[in-house]
């Protein structure tokens, strides 16, 4: 049985920047009435235990780190990006999620 959805938004502290990016993915999934997608935010430190999860996305707020072998996306535009910046990041995130939840 396939794992439900989950974006996972991960920064160094865990507070600010990781948290700004899910309120955004956040925002945007309620605004097009997705709702079978949970989105959390946490530090690098508290990532190992979501290691090897299925139909999971990784939106990082520092470097990517391709060795945690998790599809992802860079999340920088959510700190420094324009609103469209912002939107088009959220679509490639919600894109890739359904790309491998489809694959599953």
């Amino acid at each position: 049985m396939a794992k439900n959805k989950l974006i996972l938004c991960v920064c160094g502290a865990g507070i600010n920047t990781s948290n700004n990016a899910r309120m955004k993915i956040t925002e945007y999934l309620e605004k097009e009435g997705v709702t079978d997608i949970e989105v959390k935010h946490l530090t690098i430190g508290d990532l190992e235990p979501y290691k090897g999860r299925e139909n999971m996305v990784v939106v990082w707020m520092t470097q990517v780190d391709p060795s945690f072998g998790a599809p992802s996306v860079q999340g920088l535009s959510y700190l420094i990006g324009s609103k469209k910046a912002k939107e088009e990041t959220t679509k490639k995130v919600i894109a890739l999620m359904n790309e491998i939840y489809q694959a599953d």
